[in-house]
């Protein structure tokens, strides 16, 4: 789609976040496409949003709340951030936008007062903005040549920079700065710098919008811009599920061949293709998602009009009346802003539910919550140079993860012969995998499949395949029960398209701070997990009991109770519990294949060892970056992310670590921890460094590795002596006080109070992102916003309750404030009324009162597992309890005493 002009606005705002209301309102009523900003006085706790566009800005160096600039650009035009210029003389940011006419970069400038800034200079970060540029911004330059009305020093270098090196500049001519003092001069401040940009392309004219001491330049250029396709999509809340049905069974062929691998990628070709256009025949067009202008009311134009009209009087007189009258229209004007704002808040917050009547307005509301959309700024590439485009941030990851996903090279003396010489051994007879029902499809894809997972590149998604006709479920089990007898896995399925998200607290510049994501045919899911079904029981005694990963009826709470009882009886017997706490390095991305295979023929029989090995086999990925995909790149290492079969391969290859009777293995598929006890605490870190011996040959044979920096020893004791460093691969594992594994931080003493006040500073973040809708100025009811606690921050302190629910007293008080307090502040109580009768009249249980009661309900579903090691958390017959603590056991009765 091409748009045939941009419209441009120029502002040094100074003060971004205090005039949200009136940029808001000047892009919509003005058009705007691009507006460049001076003087953000942005910080790294500053918030803006304005819908349907993208902001990015550049600070001050110092982080200080002053200097600054920004670029808001309306998100259907095709763009990309390029690298910052970030100086205490400048601060620029800088997107390009892509033309019929080739790249053009535009730049938001800001060059404060006080610096000396040469020709040179203005030379150097020109440069940086390529062939064709326009940067706008207050240089704090002034020259008659642009129609200051004088020159200055840096307004002489500037125009020296700009004629030595065929820029050009256009301006109004007329005042951008208004300097409050009435005894100062208006001058002209704000104008652009070009290059490879005609004038007769150009138009400026001067804006009286906008309360700044800087008026706003408005230009429109006439240039054919490429705005952003909508991205592909089979099915909406519009789609006519009847007619989709009808459609397939009109057009679906039950009788194709399926003898041969062949017939069966054809199969599943045929298939997709009858789907998709049954899809988009049934599913109406989308609009362009191009936001319509000038929605403004008509009472706010009307106070904007008198705002120029008064604002153009004080100008032109300077009259200090004329000055006032424009101070009151001004505030007037905010006012009514802020309280439009404020009555479509509440009439917004109203009319959220949890309900399908408004389509779970109140969760659409909620779920940027926990996952804030980022965009990806400049990428770093291995030479120094950046990655600035789309395409050249995909090419980037995609070089990145080429090399992620090959095995670690092997160990200098390590002899991989016998491991060859089994696989390719001949496969031994076996009955063959019992074939698929059309009603086990069916509930497999009812119960199992999730209509919100994002699709592969088919587009077919969980929500499609619920809606197939019986014919359309009969093609794919016939096309299921092919590939089980053909033990072959289609290559189609073997294609993810990988997207990226940003590691938290990692730096975005860098190509490895961003963890990929694997989006796989949903297709080929159905069919894995439906594999699983006749994989389990077959794999039911080749994973260790120590294993808690990706189980049914295992949980990370109750393999970390199996660390805690250890723990807690190295206390009550006055011993020391040396421990290691290792991070494997790429876990599921540097899986050995042929390491792998060989466990597998080991372990399965051959007709399933034969299908996981076409599994395995020839797969490939794309990044997908926007509108942007890369090309097929091999996966030589790994298990398939984003996959069903993926983790409980990783479990198979990992299932024969090396363990020891004088030490304890906690597992949760790559999360390991190995404890050792003993009176002697030489001795407990002996015993650890043996067992770590025996895991260092075993990892260097299996190709894994561990990042010894990333992983701790802790001395879990009462005692005072120290356990002497343990080594793995030659390095001592640094010692901490504590240590977090599974969502749960143990400190060495095991009294829970590093773990409540991590979970404390989790809640009053996510209390401070949900206070829009559970705090006083929301109109949400008060069942909903109970229900938004419940579900959104209770979850956060209950996790592991059944654990950290023998703290002492004034370590749970520390979250009972917390609950209190955000009750409170959803029922607006006054100072007198007590938190019991809050917690009365909500029906909310207190902290006491949920440890008892969920307490209750894990050490229930405690009984009914499968694994002896879970069954034995509940015998605590063979602990002394010397220590006055309070046991795990007791936890449903602790608190029921005192009532």
């Amino acid at each position: 789609m091409v748009n045939t002009f941009l419209r441009i606005a120029l502002w040094n705002a100074n003060g971004l976040v205090q005039h949200y209301n009136e940029t808001k309102l000047f892009i919509e009523h003005n058009n705007i496409d691009i507006l460049l900003i001076s003087e953000t006085h942005f910080t790294e706790l500053s918030y803006f949003y304005v819908p349907h566009y993208m902001l990015y800005y550049t600070n001050h160096p110092d982080n200080r709340a002053h200097g600054g600039s920004a670029i808001l650009i309306r998100r259907s035009i095709m763009h990309n951030e390029i690298p910052c210029t970030k100086t205490d003389f400048i601060q620029a940011t800088n997107v390009t936008v892509e033309t019929v006419f080739g790249l053009v970069t535009f730049s938001a400038v800001y060059c404060p007062p006080p610096h000396v800034i040469n020709k040179d200079q203005f030379k150097d970060f020109f440069t940086t903005l390529g062939s064709k540029f326009i940067a706008g911004g207050d240089y704090n330059a002034k020259h008659p040549n642009w129609g200051s009305r004088l020159a200055n020093p840096r307004g002489r270098e500037l125009l020296r920079g700009i004629e030595e090196n065929h820029y050009s500049y256009m301006s109004t001519g007329e005042p951008t700065y208004w300097p409050t003092d009435r005894n100062r001069i208006p001058d002209l401040l704000d104008f652009f710098v070009m290059k490879g940009i005609s004038g007769d392309y150009f138009v400026v004219n001067s804006c009286l919008d906008l309360s700044s001491d800087h008026s706003p330049i408005i230009a429109t250029l006439n240039y054919r811009v490429i705005e952003k396709e909508n991205p592909a999509i089979l099915c909406t809340n519009q789609t006519d599920w009847n007619h989709f049905r009808d459609i397939i069974n009109d057009n679906i062929d039950l009788k194709i061949p399926l003898k041969t691998i062949f017939d069966v990628e054809e199969g599943i070709k045929y298939i997709n293709t009858v789907i998709q256009d049954a899809a988009w025949k049934a599913t109406p067009q989308l609009n362009s998602c191009t936001p319509a202008s000038n929605k403004c009311p008509i009472h706010i134009k009307r106070l904007v009009a008198q705002k120029r009209r008064l604002r153009r009087i004080w100008q032109t007189y300077r009259n200090p009346v004329n000055k006032t009258n424009l101070n009151r229209a001004t505030q007037h004007l905010k006012q009514t802003l802020w309280k439009m704002k404020n009555d479509w808040f509440e009439e917004h917050t109203k009319g959220l539910s949890p309900n399908e009547a408004t389509d779970y307005s109140l969760w659409k509301s909620t779920k940027y919550l926990k996952r804030p959309k980022q965009h990806i700024p400049p990428i770093r590439n291995e030479d120094g140079s950046w990655a600035k485009s789309t395409l050249e941030k995909a090419a980037a990851f995609s070089r990145y993860f080429s090399e992620v996903f090959k095995p670690f090279l092997p160990d200098p003396q390590a002899d991989d012969d016998d491991i060859i010489n089994y696989l390719e051994s001949p496969n031994q007879m076996s009955l063959p995998i019992k074939s698929f029902k059309p009603s086990e499809v069916t509930n497999v894809i009812r119960n199992e499949i999730s209509s919100k997972k994002a699709p592969g590149y088919d587009l077919i998604t969980g929500k499609i395949l619920k809606e197939l006709p019986r014919k359309g479920i009969l093609l794919i089990t016939f096309i299921f029960n092919a590939i089980l007898r053909l033990e072959y896995f289609p290559l189609q399925w073997k294609v993810a398209q990988v997207i990226v998200i940003p590691k938290p607290g990692k730096p975005l510049n860098d190509v490895s701070s961003y963890r990929p994501i694997s989006l796989l045919p949903v297709i080929s899911k159905l069919f894995e997990r439906l594999l699983l079904k006749r994989l389990q029981p077959v794999l039911e005694y080749s994973i260790p009991d120590h294993q808690f990963g990706f189980r049914r009826k295992h949980s990370t709470i109750q393999q970390v109770h199996r660390l805690v009882n250890v723990i807690r009886q190295t206390f009550e017997e006055k011993k020391y519990c040396s421990s290691a706490f290792l991070d494997v390095r790429q876990a599921f991305d540097k899986v050995w294949h042929n390491g792998l295979l060989y466990k597998l023929k080991q372990t399965l029989p051959h007709t399933f060892y034969n299908i996981l090995k076409s599994y395995l086999s020839d797969r490939f990925f794309q990044i997908k970056l926007e509108n942007t995909h890369t090309e097929l790149i091999s996966i030589e290492s790994g298990v398939p992310q984003g996959s069903v079969l993926g983790p409980i391969l990783y479990v198979i290859f990992t299932s024969d670590i090396p363990t020891s009777p004088e030490t304890t293995t906690a597992t949760f598929a790559d999360d390991t921890a190995i404890l050792s006890c003993h009176r002697d605490p030489v001795e407990a870190s002996n015993q650890l460094q043996n067992n770590l011996n025996n895991i260092e040959t075993w990892l260097k044979k299996w190709r894994i590795r561990v990042n010894e920096t990333k992983s701790s020893q802790v001395v879990f004791s009462l005692r005072k002596n120290v356990c002497p460093q343990v080594r793995l691969n030659n390095i001592l594992l640094p010692q901490a006080e504590s240590v977090k594994y599974l969502g749960m931080h143990l400190d060495k003493k095991l009294t829970w109070k590093e773990h409540i006040w991590h979970k404390r500073q989790h809640l009053n973040l996510k209390a401070s992102k949900l206070n829009w809708l559970i705090g006083k100025k929301s109109k949400l009811s008060t069942e909903n916003k109970i229900l938004l606690y419940k579900v959104i921050l209770k979850p956060v302190w209950t996790y592991g309750i059944g654990l950290w629910g023998t703290a002492s007293e004034s370590n749970l008080e520390i979250l009972q404030r917390f609950q209190s307090k955000v009750l409170r502040q959803i029922l607006q109580a006054p100072w007198y009324v007590s938190n019991a009768t809050i917690h009365k009249d909500v029906k909310l249980p207190t902290v006491k009162e949920e440890i008892s009661r969920l307490s209750s309900l894990y050490q229930a579903k405690l009984d009914n597992s499968d694994n002896h090691l879970v069954i034995n958390l509940m015998d605590n017959s063979e602990i002394i309890e010397r220590l006055k603590r309070h046991s795990i056991l007791d936890l449903p009765y602790r608190f029921c005493e005192r009532r």
